[in-house]
């Protein structure tokens, strides 16, 4: 049953099973299910609080904007530095939209780190 459930429902499902086990149901079913114990926790807390569980809309698994913001969002420059860096050493067919470069990713990051825009 529980891979049937969607990401909300089976972390209050744990939740509420970590409550009826009493102490210890948190790292137990933690273990058992491989949910981080702190999801439980929050989750947990979710149960026990006052306020009214609210699902994620229709069709969705997760509140509209969460998450990490893109890099181009963050810093715009940064693609523009980017893309200064691969055309120095860009090789290709410049009518393809398939290039190469000989730099490495670890290169192309202490590049941007140099220019000030630090990047991993």
């Amino acid at each position: 049953m529980f891979s049937t459930l969607n990401e909300f429902q089976a972390r209050l499902f744990v939740a509420d099973k970590a409550l009826d086990l009493g102490r210890g149901g948190i790292s137990r079913l933690s273990a058992l299910t491989g949910m981080s114990g702190t999801t439980i926790t929050k989750a947990v807390e979710q149960l026990e609080g006052n306020r009214k569980l609210v699902a994620p809309p229709e069709g969705r698994v997760r509140h509209a904007g969460g998450g990490r913001k893109k890099v181009e969002e963050v810093d715009p420059a940064k693609r523009a530095s980017l893309t200064q860096i691969l055309e120095e050493t860009t090789a290709g067919d410049a009518m393809s939209l398939l290039r190469w470069t000989s730099k490495s990713t670890r290169v192309i990051a202490e590049e941007l780190t140099r220019r000030e825009q630090p990047i991993s």
